[in-house]
């Protein structure tokens, strides 16, 4: 009797500990997976900026005068707002975390204030129209509006 006693709580210790290991595993692989995420669109940033024009990237005095759109502009603009939608996306789902979607908040709006990337979204909004958010962030970045008014850049709220 008291061998089945001991069994039986071996065994719960068992699965309990195999429970842990599981649990541990799932964190670990998320981290990992989140580590992923952050060094590919790093590196896809990186490959972006080196190989864009650099009146996309650069800030801009209010009397400089814009240079001609062009195709490769255009594509540049166009790559930066698809990584930059991507990212938001990403966060919205929660599957980055809000510090990562910060970082790159703050760097993509610099951008999104470039009177270039102004021009060139006014010409590119269109190719955004299914994800309206998006849309709206970049507005609000542009207006100046998503700090002022409180204009929340929060995951989708879950209907309750």
């Amino acid at each position: 009797m008291k061998i089945q006693l001991v069994l039986q709580y071996a065994t719960l210790i068992s699965i309990l500990i195999a429970g842990l290991g599981i649990v541990v595993a799932v964190c670990m692989n998320r981290a990992q997976v989140r580590t992923q995420i952050f060094l590919a669109l790093s590196a896809q940033y990186d490959q972006l900026v080196h190989s864009s024009s650099s009146g996309v990237w650069l800030s801009m005095s209010p009397d400089t005068v814009l240079p001609e759109r062009t195709d490769d502009l255009t594509i540049s603009a166009l790559r930066f707002c698809t990584l930059v939608s991507i990212t938001y996306y990403l966060y919205r789902e929660g599957r980055i975390p809000p510090r990562m979607w910060t970082l790159m908040l703050r760097s993509a709006e610099r951008r999104m204030r470039n009177p270039v990337f102004v021009r060139e979204w006014d010409h590119l909004r269109l190719e955004f129209e299914s994800f309206p958010e998006f849309v709206t962030l970049v507005s609000a970045v542009q207006n100046g509006t998503h700090k002022r008014t409180g204009w929340k850049i929060g995951r989708r709220q879950s209907a309750s």
